[in-house]
């Protein structure tokens, strides 16, 4: 795959899946995350190059795709995965909080979205993938403003992939239920009958083997379709990549 990717969120999970499976395709990828050792140990790994960037500062996004594309001689694709976990009673909420989840989750996406513009308009084919969730898909209770975040991914893609079409650019959002550290973390969390309960209820809900994805086999491939040419005429759509999860 001769195609040269950005990859927001690179440094742990579903992005250092895609990071990997991208470069083992044959691409040439800059991976951006906040986490500068992780990020660039993962990227070094995968023979990559990794850019440390903070996806809620506008300028800081701007300039780091202005740097990815000098380095790469331009940029075919944008892989943006990058987001955070926000979980309680929609009651609850306070502004603090709601602002945090969508500052990340969802103009983090609008930045790089942007950013990434000038640079596909000059590419052949150039594409887009954003990452929702399934919780955008269907009810999340105790996860209202995570929810409504990823939500506005899923609107803002459909959005672009329309205005973004005349230049050749495709635009897609994925709904990824994958076994990510950020998901670790939330069980960990979990008193042990949280921890049963969460497992039963993934078994319930999950057709396909009653548990989230794994990164690099069940996600990361789906990515790097999405990525090549093969996926030419694959654009505005809401892609499950999750087991069959609230089928």
């Amino acid at each position: 795959m001769d195609k040269k990717v950005v990859v927001v969120g690179g440094a742990s999970g579903v992005g250092a899946a895609c990071v990997r499976s991208l470069a083992d395709a044959g691409a040439t990828v800059v991976s951006m995350d906040v986490s500068e050792e992780l990020g660039q140990e993962t990227a070094r790994a995968a023979g990559q190059s990794f850019l440390r960037c903070d996806i809620t500062d506008r300028e800081q996004v701007f300039a780091a795709f202005e740097e990815a594309a000098a380095s790469m001689g331009g940029i075919d694709a944008l892989v943006h995965t990058a987001g955070i976990l926000l979980q309680g009673p929609a009651a609850e909420l306070d502004d603090q909080s709601w602002e945090r989840v969508m500052e990340i989750n969802a103009r983090g996406p609008v930045y790089t979205n942007q950013a990434v513009l000038p640079f596909l308009k000059k590419s052949e084919r150039g594409s887009i993938t954003n990452f929702a969730s399934s919780a955008a898909l269907t009810a999340y209770p105790n996860g209202a403003a995570y929810a409504a975040s990823k939500g506005a991914v899923t609107a803002w893609t459909r959005s672009i992939a329309v205005e973004w079409a005349p230049f050749d650019i495709r635009a897609n959002v994925v709904h990824p239920s994958a076994a990510t550290p950020m998901l670790e973390a939330h069980r960990d969390k979990l008193s042990e009958e949280g921890k049963i309960a969460y497992d039963e209820l993934l078994k319930q809900k999950v057709p396909l083997g009653g548990r989230f994805g794994d990164p690099d086999r069940d996600i990361a491939p789906v990515i790097t379709f999405l990525v090549s040419d093969g996926a030419r005429f694959v654009t505005g759509q809401n892609i499950a990549v999750n087991g069959g999860y609230y089928i």
